[in-house]
């Protein structure tokens, strides 16, 4: 017998009574989406673990997509924009949604309007942020690779680090290596 004052075990729900219950299924849908947004993919996954078939899971899923309650392009576009604000990258903004279960073709049109300049201006200012930071006795190939791993650790690609370092040569040319 468990002990209700267990941690995890009060929070747990029952199975489901009729796993095949795409009713039940919709009920525990609604419960999970008021918590949070969550993706198609997340959610299905969520019913699954609660005990519901794969069939009355993904049918509840699809009639909560149909009902409007779930629409992953306007989740992603909202996660990609907080992540983009946090100063991520497009690759770090992307494995940030494939995690949350959110479909390759969602991510794919949420990363579509990425403007590449305003990518580019924000991880200046972080590569700034960053070139500062940097112990100014140090080797400048020291800082150029430390900056250079924080930038891609954040989800910019080469190229865009590339630019950023030729931009922080420009600006404080007794620092570069050459």
């Amino acid at each position: 017998m468990s002990d209700p004052g267990v941690a995890g075990e009060r929070d747990r729900p029952a199975p489901p009574e009729d796993p095949d219950s795409v009713a039940a299924a919709e009920e525990v849908a609604l419960r999970i989406l008021r918590g949070a947004a969550q993706s198609a993919g997340a959610l299905q996954r969520r019913l699954c673990r609660r005990g519901f078939s794969e069939e009355a899971a993904t049918t509840a899923t699809a009639a909560m997509v149909r009902y409007g309650y779930v629409d992953d392009v306007a989740l992603a576009t909202s996660l990609a924009a907080r992540s983009q604000r946090s100063g991520h990258g497009h690759i770090r903004v992307a494995a940030q949604l494939r995690a949350r279960g959110i479909d390759d073709n969602a991510v794919a049109a949420t990363l579509a309007v990425v403007d590449p300049d305003a990518e580019r201006a924000a991880a200046l200012a972080l590569g700034s942020r960053l070139w500062g930071r940097v112990t100014n006795g140090q080797l400048a190939q020291v800082r150029r690779r430390r900056v250079f791993g924080q930038l891609r650790s954040r989800g910019f690609d080469v190229e865009t680090v590339h630019w950023v370092l030729r931009q922080l040569d420009t600006r404080n040319p007794t620092n570069h290596p050459d």
